[in-house]
């Protein structure tokens, strides 16, 4: 019989394959649905809302997806090997507009840094008022 921290990695890393397949099936749906009705909205969108409602909603639970997702998460390099063997395949094409591509990337990338930070500094804002209106209306 196997031992019981054997058994405890098995149930860790069994936990963890339901949960990725679980994101994965959240996102098959997701694409399905965008292909279907809103081919405007990218699938990747559509399935961070719907995750996010379900989530929201108490439909699905967090612990349901959390190992899945910090696996992934984990992994995440291996999911950008495509795409240097891509950048590795069309080299003219970098070395002619590898400039230009570098500065929409650093443009890209400072314009979602200041987006995140302001909406973070507003979610901020807002938390600090309902919790001096909580504190005003308990004193009351």
């Amino acid at each position: 019989m196997p031992s019981a921290p054997v058994l405890a990695r098995a149930h860790h890393a069994g936990r963890t394959v339901c949960q990725v397949i679980l994101i994965a099936l959240a996102w098959i749906l997701a694409d399905a649905l965008s292909r279907r009705f809103l081919p405007a909205v990218p699938s990747s969108l559509l399935g961070l809302g719907l995750v996010l409602v379900l989530l929201a909603s108490g439909v699905l639970r967090r612990d349901w997806l959390a190992h899945g997702a910090g696996w992934l998460i984990g992994e995440m390099l291996l999911f950008f090997v495509p795409a240097v063997i891509a950048i590795i395949n069309y080299l003219p094409l970098v070395r002619q507009s590898g400039a230009r591509i570098l500065v929409v990337i650093l443009v890209s990338t400072v314009c979602v840094m200041v987006s995140t930070a302001l909406a973070v500094d507003l979610v901020w804002r807002l938390q600090d008022r309902v919790a001096r209106a909580r504190a005003d209306g308990a004193q009351s």
